[in-house]
């Protein structure tokens, strides 16, 4: 419930069971029917996380969290006290199995978004703001396009809770006559205010990251070159990029700060494309995205050297 909350459409039920073919203290989580993660968790003991800053050694079983990867050791409860003076961030397996849920439903949005649940957002829309429902669909969009809009922004993780905005960004730029990929940047480009209050709240300034304008003009002409290219930049050139972006986020994250980076629209797509592959929780802006009032601090210049 308070998934669909968050996401702004209803998501399946939780179903949980036992599964004879797996260790006793072993889980796994699958969704729409394939296997997303699976983990160890000891009901009676504590998963103590090390956010970096801990220099006691605790005893216990060594592993690593299942939704950050961060060194983390479970305890039984009598070390709760001295994990905590410690440093140690510490939960109950509960809790971990339940963020493990959280994290990898909201990774998997898209693919639990159908036809259906399109559907659904439609009717709901149509009781509140017929007259805006009236002009979204049939024409000029049909329930397929409005799934896959929804889709492609649930991917990325901007929620669907004000499908309203969605679709009256859909209706503004319902008469350009753009291809799918071309709608999609449209419609963030008018939600661009909603996407930025999802990574920081209004009156604290974006924290980004930047690309200096050689990379930048070279990202370019790789799309240019290949402009029907899922990943048009050669794989010398992606994996310097992917390292020095992991280089320049790394700390913020450790620090538990948000962080997104910004790029010219014309290669927005691709770039989004290519670091989601090793950082899904970064979101990639277009520089039209970001709301004139919106103070933005650049923490790093990635460059291509």
């Amino acid at each position: 419930r308070q998934l669909s909350r968050e996401l702004g459409f209803v998501l399946p039920l939780v179903k949980v069971k036992d599964n004879l073919s797996i260790e006793g203290n072993a889980y796994r989580i699958t969704v729409a029917g394939v296997v997303m993660g699976e983990d160890m968790a000891f009901a009676r003991d504590l998963l103590a996380l090390d956010s970096g800053d801990c220099d006691t050694q605790l005893q216990g079983r060594t592993v690593k969290d299942p939704c950050f990867g961060l060194d983390a050791v479970w305890i039984g409860p009598d070390q709760r006290t001295d994990a905590v003076v410690a440093g140690y961030t510490v939960v109950d397996a509960p809790t971990v199995v339940a963020t493990h849920l959280n994290s990898l439903v909201t990774a998997s949005a898209a693919e639990l978004f159908g036809l259906d649940e399109a559907q659904g957002l439609v009717e709901a829309l149509k009781e509140n703001f017929p007259q805006l429902a009236t002009g979204l669909t049939p024409q000029p969009y049909s329930i397929a396009q409005i799934a896959a809009v929804c889709r492609a922004l649930l991917l990325e993780r901007v929620p669907l809770k004000d499908f309203r905005r969605i679709a009256e960004a859909m209706v503004e730029v319902g008469s350009f006559g753009l291809d799918p990929a071309g709608l999609i940047e449209a419609v963030r480009q008018r939600l661009g205010a909603l996407i930025v209050q999802t990574i920081v709240p209004v009156r604290m300034p974006l924290p980004v990251i930047t690309f200096d304008p050689e990379l930048e003009a070279l990202l370019a002409q790789a799309v240019r070159a290949g402009p029907h290219a899922l990943y048009p930049f050669e794989p010398a050139l992606s994996n310097r990029l992917v390292a020095a972006v992991r280089d320049a986020v790394q700390p913020l994250l450790m620090a538990a700060r948000s962080v997104a980076v910004i790029t010219a629209p014309a290669i927005r797509p691709a770039v989004a494309r290519l670091l989601r592959a090793q950082m899904a929780e970064l979101p990639v802006l277009s520089v039209l995205e970001i709301p004139e009032t919106k103070t933005i601090d650049v923490i790093a210049v990635v460059g291509g050297a």
